[in-house]
């Protein structure tokens, strides 16, 4: 990822109540559509505001990158005298991951964890972060806001699962089951990416608990009951892929 600020100078006599909600919106519609990640610490200064972003690729700011939503609040930046944005590269955030760099991947893997800022879809390929904002919009209203819905319900159980305390057998469930509220929204996801995209997107079951390695390597499709187990582990984390569900898994943490 990059890091950029993003610089609103504002004049000198405005309702400052409704400049900071322009901008609050701005932010809003480029975090939907993918083009900005995690939070935005913003500090209102001498002529003005700074933000500080990160983005999941360098143009991700460019205008060309921006829907119909981030398009129509930016121009509402300037009816509320905010001004146009002001962008400058900062750098490269230094925790994270680059972002995918192939051609055209022939599939991908919906995939996130209760640390992770980076866009929830990987490459098949390379297994890097993809910009949400090079895909086709998956919700209704044009933008992303139901995957990024899911990452942050399935970040939000990870955390619980984490934390080991009451709700951690709750939240594996919730992670491993394909038939949990939480795998069926992502599924739902998977396949409408899937629809967009004409190219296959799996979903990954995480399972840390588990009766022995023997018993873990036997396991079979939990929706299909065909055979799934791969003969060497893809990307260093998954055991199991079936095809035909689009499922993904791996031997228990626990007993591996």
């Amino acid at each position: 990822m990059e890091t950029f600020q993003i610089l609103f100078r504002s004049r000198r006599r405005i309702d400052r109540e409704q400049v900071e909600d322009a901008i609050g919106n701005y932010l809003s519609a480029l975090s939907k559509n993918g083009q900005i990640v995690g939070d935005t610490p913003t500090a209102r200064v001498s002529g003005g505001y700074r933000v500080f972003v990160n983005v999941p690729r360098a143009d991700a700011l460019e205008v060309r990158t921006g829907n119909k939503w981030v398009r129509r609040v930016a121009k509402k930046l300037i009816a509320a005298g905010a001004g146009e944005p002001r962008v400058r590269r900062l750098g490269g955030e230094p925790t994270s991951r680059g972002p995918c760099t192939c051609r055209r991947p022939s599939h991908f893997v919906l995939f996130t964890d209760f640390m992770s800022d980076q866009p929830p879809v990987r490459c098949g390929h390379c297994f890097r972060p993809v910009p949400l904002y090079t895909f086709p919009p998956t919700s209704e209203s044009g933008d992303f806001q139901d995957l990024l819905n899911w990452q942050s319900t399935y970040q939000a159980m990870d955390w619980l699962f984490i934390g080991s305390g009451a709700g951690e057998h709750y939240s594996h469930r919730q992670m491993s089951d394909y038939r949990s509220p939480l795998s069926q929204e992502g599924r739902e996801v998977a396949a409408t990416l899937e629809a967009k995209t004409r190219r296959p997107v799996y979903y990954y079951l995480m399972k840390h608990f588990g009766s022995s390695d023997a018993r873990e390597r036997r396991r079979k499709c939990p929706s299909c009951k065909k055979s799934w187990a791969l003969t060497t582990p893809l990307h260093r984390i998954f055991d199991f892929r079936c095809d035909r569900c689009r499922l993904l898994s791996n031997v228990a943490f626990d007993v591996r």
